[in-house]
């Protein structure tokens, strides 16, 4: 009987591909070719590609995808995979599979934040208002103190 170690060739650990944080996709550090080559599509996250793209097609009125896997569940890596794809079209029929129809909805803009950076300058509105390129237009939002958009001030963007 062969030994795990013979039957097994593990990769190469690469510090700046493998250990990626939500930030990353926001600043545009993940190369999704080299993303999608080194990582496997699970079940669960063809589940929430589906769900989260049904959406962005306003063919489903699932406003909310609430991740509960407990820690190192893969959270992260699925929201990266859902911004990677989102963001690059080209890779769509690929990961999501042959019955997704893109339905000409082009690039998907996104925005991330990472709960460990708590001490972001102008705090989560700040940093999203940053990623859009409307800081002048939210700057009412941090400015006197942070607090959520209401209602009436919500971007259709």
């Amino acid at each position: 009987m062969k030994s795990l170690k013979q039957l097994c060739t593990p990769q190469k650990f690469e510090t700046d591909t493998d250990v990626l944080d939500i930030i990353d996709l926001a600043e545009d550090r993940i190369d999704p070719a080299l993303f999608f080559e080194t990582n496997y599509k699970t079940q669960g996250m063809a589940v929430l590609l589906k769900t989260a793209f049904e959406r962005f097609k306003k063919k489903s009125q699932q406003k909310l995808i609430k991740l509960t896997q407990s820690m190192g569940g893969g959270k992260t890596h699925n929201m990266i995979s859902l911004g990677l794809v989102a963001k690059h079209p080209e890779y769509r029929k690929e990961i999501i599979g042959n019955d997704h129809n893109d339905e000409g909805l082009g690039e998907v803009k996104v925005l991330a934040f990472s709960g460990r950076e708590s001490n972001t300058p102008n705090g989560m509105w700040g940093l999203m208002a940053k990623q859009l390129g409307k800081e002048s237009e939210f700057r009412l939002l941090w400015e006197g103190g942070l607090r959520a958009p209401g209602e009436s001030e919500r971007s259709e963007e």
